[in-house]
């Protein structure tokens, strides 16, 4: 036997190659003509690809390893180094750590803060996240919370998380079409089953298909179809037309009838025909979708709130931070004209100037200068972070300064009340509310998918055939009726065909059905005792709230009144000195005692109003109090003010996206 062989070796991981073997023996004379082009075409494809290929492919010659090599160094990465157009860049003149002067001080109330940050902040900020190993802005960039979260969820197209469009793409109208063609050559071998030709003669026959079909789903589960389809059949056989065309015009209808039966679980659900049994759950519905939306709309506000909360937080450290600075530089100040003063005095060799005495007050002024660097420092530090948050750039010549003074005022409160507008307001309990509605719709579903699948089907049809598919002349010059034209019979309506009837499945012991309902009955009880504690633990912070703003009341009033004393010792423990009446040790301890007591005093006032805007927030009204809305519609009027809120005269800021209603105002008065 004479063989023509040909063998290819591809590699796999440099290791183990396969091979390819064509052998062509005596037998391949008795191969008819088109299988022969066929191999004779194949061949030259090949041989044109071996002629074309580079002397860099790896499995032509022995440049293997040095092949992925070169490749290896032609690898193009990102320019990591390249600066982005909004990138901000250190100045060459930074401020440092030095005094502002006057004309570099920004003045910024709490008000406006609160806008600059809202619509400075693209993807939200956190300020717990700062300077942490684990900050999400860097470590994880796709789930830091931004104003992009609401559509990006409203867009979804996954199981589980789809939005609205992609739940309501399950009615969207489909169009299907394929078309085909074919030959086929067969040896007969009966005279009576061969179409009229003689044993070992060739049936030769060319063939085509063509099939379209527009599918248009129903809200209650059920599917309408048009179909219409084309079979071309041509062969040597004994036939009316050597060449005929057959096909049908028909409408198709299913509609189930017990489980998937009905506009509310298919919007629960999801249609049908895109439901995969043990795969898609339960939650693919247009209903599903819009409560995920909700949620994510209230997941958007929470981040806003939580911002909010930060900067206000920041703003009244900022204003203590300014406030101790002040009160270091006042102290370094006494300090400074103390020691002068015992140096003249020890140095002229009076009484009050003896060498521990100038020593001690040197050792205080110098205390009293690393305290006010200190401070410094720490405002900077502090400043830093609420420019962070507003989303100002790091470098800049200006220093934000709060102008806003905190309240000693503890406002009167119905606790009764106070508690029913957090239940009311709350996002957690909104958020939990959604969950438990989805939730319910979802088992209400499982429970409807668990019974029997039993379909109502029918379908008619217009038959169609003829020698050509469409020509004007429809006499064949053989039949009465003329079939030279299929489309012209087909459009005669004569030949009609229908079915209908009933198609019932269901899976024996319907074990994943059930363990569907258990799960979301578990899932939806689950949901229910988590709200109930949620409504306890908003209890336990409104107590703890409102005991953390008593406290800080009272260390205000008891930081005042303990200045006012320390600023007395002070001007007695002078006069005293003056008059030789005390030692320098006393007048000095005086000095820094009046230096804890002023910083005590503003970090009290701090406190106190850092802890109104956590009652505010705990209550959730504290984007209310800020005249904050999430909704793009038209701005509604501010409410009136309370708790040392200031009127925006630019309106409510408006925060899109989504549509939240106003919440109702929380019973807190000034006292």
């Amino acid at each position: 036997m004479t063989a023509f062989q040909y063998t290819t070796r591809i590699p796999f991981r440099q290791k183990l190659p396969f091979q390819f073997n064509l052998t062509f023996g005596d037998a391949m004379t008795a191969v008819r003509l088109p299988f022969a082009i066929v191999c004779a075409m194949s061949m030259a494809c090949v041989a044109a690809g071996c002629i074309g290929l580079d002397d860099e492919v790896p499995w032509v010659g022995d440049h293997q390893l040095e092949y992925y090599r070169q490749a290896a160094h032609r690898v193009q990465f990102d320019n990591v180094e390249a600066v982005t157009p909004h990138a901000p860049t250190l100045s060459p003149s930074t401020r440092g750590l030095r005094v502002p002067r006057p004309e570099e001080i920004w003045p910024i109330g709490l008000q406006e803060a609160v806008q600059m940050g809202l619509r400075g902040n693209t993807i939200i900020r956190q300020n717990a996240q700062f300077l942490s190993p684990g900050n999400p802005l860097l470590s994880n960039p796709d789930q830091a919370p931004s104003i992009f979260d609401v559509a990006i969820q409203d867009n979804g197209v996954l199981f589980g998380n789809r939005g609205v469009p992609a739940a309501l793409s399950d009615y969207d109208p489909r169009v299907t079409a394929t078309t085909s063609i074919g030959r086929d050559e067969q040896v007969q071998n009966n005279q009576f089953l061969s179409g009229g030709l003689d044993p070992g003669s060739v049936l030769v026959t060319d063939s085509g298909a063509f099939d379209i079909r527009l599918d248009q789903p129903l809200m209650a589960g059920g599917t309408i179809s048009i179909v219409h389809n084309w079979d071309y059949s041509s062969n040597n056989a004994d036939r009316l037309f050597a060449s005929v065309y057959a096909g049908q015009l028909g409408l198709e209808f299913r509609q189930p009838l017990w489980a998937g039966a009905g506009a509310e679980v298919n919007g629960i659900a999801g249609h049908n025909s895109q439901r995969t049994r043990g795969v898609s759950g339960v939650n693919q519905g247009v209903v599903i979708a819009q409560i995920n939306t909700k949620i994510s709309q209230i997941d958007f506000e929470r981040q806003v709130l939580e911002l909010v909360r930060d900067i206000g937080q920041q703003y009244w450290d900022l204003y203590a931070a300014y406030q101790d600075y002040e009160s270091e530089v006042a102290v370094r100040d006494r300090a400074r004209q103390t020691f002068e003063e015992v140096r003249s005095k020890f140095t002229r060799g009076l009484p009050g100037g003896g060498a521990a005495d100038e020593a001690q007050a040197e050792e205080l002024s110098l205390d009293s200068e690393g305290r006010v660097e200190t401070a410094l420092s720490n405002m900077y530090a502090v400043e830093g972070r609420l420019r962070r948050l507003l989303g100002l750039p790091a470098e800049d010549e200006r220093v934000l300064k709060p102008v806003d003074l905190p309240t000693a005022t503890l406002p009167n409160v119905d606790r009764i009340a106070l508690l029913q507008a957090a239940y009311s307001n709350r996002l957690d309990l909104r958020r939990q509310k959604s969950q438990i509605e989805s939730l319910s719709l979802q088992a209400e579903a499982a429970r409807n998918l668990a019974n029997p699948r039993l379909d109502f089907v029918a379908n008619s049809h217009l038959n169609g055939f003829g020698n050509d598919l469409y020509n004007q002349k429809t006499n064949d010059d053989t039949t009465v009726y003329g079939y030279n034209s299929a489309y012209s019979t087909l459009m005669r309506g004569q030949q009609v065909g229908w079915q209908m009837g009933l198609e019932f499945s269901v899976p024996l012991y319907l074990r994943a059905e059930r363990a569907q309902i258990r799960q979301m009955e578990l899932r939806l009880m689950k949901a229910r005792r988590a709200l109930e504690q949620q409504e306890i633990e908003i209890g336990h912070e409104l107590h703890a709230s409102l005991q953390a703003l008593e406290r800080w009341k009272k260390q205000t009033d008891i930081q005042s009144r303990r200045l006012e004393a320390s600023k007395r010792r002070v001007m007695a423990a002078s006069a005293d000195y003056e008059a030789g009446r005390t030692s320098l040790d006393l007048l000095l301890r005086s000095q820094q005692s009046l230096a804890i007591a002023e910083t005590a005093r503003h970090r009290a006032l701090a406190e106190h109003s850092k802890a109104l805007l956590d009652l505010r927030y705990r209550a959730g009204d504290l984007l209310e109090s800020h005249f904050i809305q999430m909704s793009s519609a038209t701005p509604i009027a501010p409410p009136e003010p309370s708790l040392n809120t200031k009127p925006n005269p630019q309106g409510p800021l408006m925060v899109p996206p989504g549509s939240v209603e106003l919440l109702p105002e929380i019973p807190l008065t000034n006292g």
